[in-house]
């Protein structure tokens, strides 16, 4: 069993480096050309000491970190008075998969999320792991598709 919490990015930063790394070469780089990857723990920092970024941990009996998902948060421009959380990273160690985990993990974070104001949630998942079931289940409706082109 997983217990969920919300933590400081800038407190679990280092022991988060290696599932951040194991997400990154599992879902990340296969669909980008196998990029270097490099966490840019100085901005995730910075977004953090604005108020726009939300961490919901999820951490083993004895304490050890099992996953993550990570929002950031913005003014919706859209919406006038819309505070957006948008899902930047979910992840979960492979022996933390299964059941209802992810629904769970993801269920904490809109709590805190609306404890902190947020009205909406975006949510997002790579095309060669959809996640559409997950997301239907927490009673988000499709309403976008997202495509990425380089400019380089």
């Amino acid at each position: 069993m997983l217990a969920f919490a919300t933590e400081s990015f800038t407190k679990l930063e280092s022991e988060a480096r290696l599932l951040t790394t194991a997400h990154w070469q599992e879902v990340e780089a296969p669909l980008h050309k196998n990029t270097n990857f490099g966490l840019d723990a100085k901005r995730y920092a910075c977004l953090e000491n604005l108020g726009m970024l939300h961490v919901s941990a999820a951490r083993t009996h004895d304490g050890a970190l099992a996953g993550y998902a990570a929002f950031t948060l913005v003014s919706c421009p859209h919406r006038q008075g819309m505070l957006l959380a948008a899902l930047d990273g979910l992840y979960l160690s492979p022996r933390a998969r299964g059941g209802f985990t992810a629904l769970n993990l993801l269920r904490h974070a809109e709590a805190e999320l609306r404890q902190r104001g947020a009205g909406l949630v975006q949510y997002s998942s790579p095309a060669s792991r959809p996640c559409d079931s997950l997301y239907r289940r927490l009673g988000a409706r499709h309403t976008e598709t997202i495509w990425h082109k380089e400019l380089c």
